[in-house]
């Protein structure tokens, strides 16, 4: 039906809707459950008769949520909360649309009604094209397999182009047969980090034999020629001094290990404490951690490797000619040694290192 026939359709239906209501131009409507009918609108007027669910009624005018309604018995108001549309009515017009229905609403303006009309459902989408096929499946990967028997039994485990420096574990001194794919190769050496004996395979092997047979610490997988054998490993950078000299600690004082000042604050490494005569410490401030050791002379490289502590150390611990190390609370390594006392002062000679 096109909009102008539907239009027709339903000035034609609501023209005999509301000429069912008689002059007032009244709307069909019911109770929508069991209803006071009152002389006034609102609840503190005399209630003159009871609707029950789904008795029919006019509605003549509505004011402030409530109706005037006209019905089979006395007239009055009734709150529009309790009243709905028809749910039959013989005189009601039912739209041609089947996407269309009648709505009847009540608001400040009176009772109306309407036509409501949804949207078509529209139609299903088209089913989705088949998925292409699957591409073929891509060559394998370059890498290699070992194996703790010969001809390719026992545990084994499988890598791509990588360098294992320790093998440790299952199979450690424990590979009999390597098989390669693609294009990886494979170099075993017999002790760990690439070194010792070393040989390079090219192809798959069933069995190793001779010196090579379960003796592997580490090996490598790559591709194309054979890598370099690793260099020697170069030297330590020597280290660089960022503070050094010496340092009188009187009882009770603090010191910065970063540049020798004296003196409390945030920058301070450690506090000579006394608590008594005979219970004296070196205390690590601001999150410097000392590592008391043997006492010997460690230098860089060893107070670098120290095991350090935030707890604090005995003086009694710390015979004169001791080294401590130290880390910094700014993260520095430094080592001081305890030349000797002046009185109750401690006398320190300390190198800190960049």
């Amino acid at each position: 039906m096109n909009f102008t026939r539907l239009a027709i359709a339903v000035t034609a239906g609501l023209t005999a809707l509301l000429a069912t209501a008689g002059a007032a131009l009244a709307v069909p409507a019911e109770a929508r459950t069991a209803v006071n009918v009152r002389t006034g609108p609102g609840i503190t007027y005399s209630r003159v008769h009871t609707l029950q669910a789904g008795d029919p009624v006019d509605v003549v005018e509505c004011d402030d949520g409530w109706c005037y309604v006209d019905h089979d018995g006395p007239n009055g108001w009734v709150s529009a909360t309790y009243l709905q549309a028809p749910t039959s009515s013989p005189s009601a017009p039912t739209p041609s649309n089947p996407n269309c229905s009648f709505q009847f609403t009540i608001g400040p303006g009176g009772p109306s009604l309407s036509l409501v009309c949804d949207e078509p459902t529209p139609p299903p989408a088209p089913p989705a094209p088949p998925a292409p096929p699957a591409p073929p499946p891509a060559p394998g990967p370059d890498q290699a397999c070992f194996f703790t028997g010969q001809n390719y039994t026992g545990t084994q485990f499988c890598l791509g182009v990588s360098t294992l420096n320790s093998l440790g574990g299952t199979f450690d001194d424990n590979i009999s047969s390597v098989r390669l794919q693609g294009n990886a190769r494979v170099r075993l050496c017999v002790d760990n980090n690439l070194s010792g004996f070393c040989r390079n395979i090219m192809t798959s092997e069933p069995a190793f034999g001779g010196f090579l047979e379960n003796q592997a610490s580490s090996l490598q997988v790559f591709v194309g020629a054979p890598p370099a054998p690793p260099g020697p490993p170069a030297p330590p950078p020597a280290p660089v001094t960022y503070s050094t000299g010496p340092i009188s600690l009187p009882q009770t004082f603090s010191a910065n290990l970063d540049n020798g000042n004296v003196g409390s604050g945030p920058q301070a490494d450690i506090w000579y404490q006394a608590e008594n005569a005979f219970s004296k410490f070196l205390t690590p401030r601001n999150g410097a951690q000392l590592a008391l050791g043997d006492g010997s002379n460690r230098g860089f490289a060893g107070c670098s490797a120290a095991s350090f502590s935030p707890a604090r150390v005995s003086i009694w611990t710390m015979p004169v000619g001791s080294y401590v190390c130290a880390r910094t609370n700014e993260g520095r390594i430094s080592q001081f040694r305890l030349n000797g006392y002046t009185g109750t002062t401690m006398n320190l000679g300390y190198t800190t290192w960049e």
